[in-house]
């Protein structure tokens, strides 16, 4: 077999992982290049695929728990808008998502109006909730 569909199978997980962003598949990417090598070094199929494995299964095994720890202390970190007051600079109501409003720290949100009624430029409110990246807000 060629060593270069060793490369493939590397390409292609990698274009997996590009797609996916779920840490699975990238380290099939480290394993098919170790399997690449192998085979460059004239090694027989058998302990090509045995590389593949066991390069791709201890790459998988010892370094997604660290990354998805690291992964989810960063996103512990992210502070929330929710329960902070803002003004609205942008009037809520009308077409859905159509409002907007700055927050203490001087960011602007897509915001709308927890009763659905329309809040004017201005308008004191307080954050309530937070879908995605849309702000539901409540005049104070």
């Amino acid at each position: 077999m060629s060593p270069y569909v060793w490369l493939g199978v590397a390409v292609v997980m990698a274009v997996i992982e590009a797609m996916s962003m779920g840490l699975i598949t990238i380290w099939f990417v480290a394993g098919g290049l170790a399997a690449f090598l192998a085979a460059l070094l004239g090694t027989s199929l058998p302990i090509q695929i045995v590389v593949f494995l066991v390069v791709s299964l201890t790459c998988l095994a010892l370094f997604r728990p660290l990354i998805m720890k690291h992964r989810a202390i960063g996103e512990s970190h992210e502070s929330t808008p929710v329960g902070q007051e803002a003004i609205v600079v942008e009037a809520i109501g009308g077409e859905p998502g159509a409002g907007r409003v700055e927050t203490g720290d001087h960011m602007t949100w897509a915001a709308l109006s927890s009763d659905g009624l329309p809040i004017e430029v201005g308008a004191h409110v307080r954050v309530i909730n937070q879908k995605s990246i849309k702000l539901i807000v409540e005049r104070i």
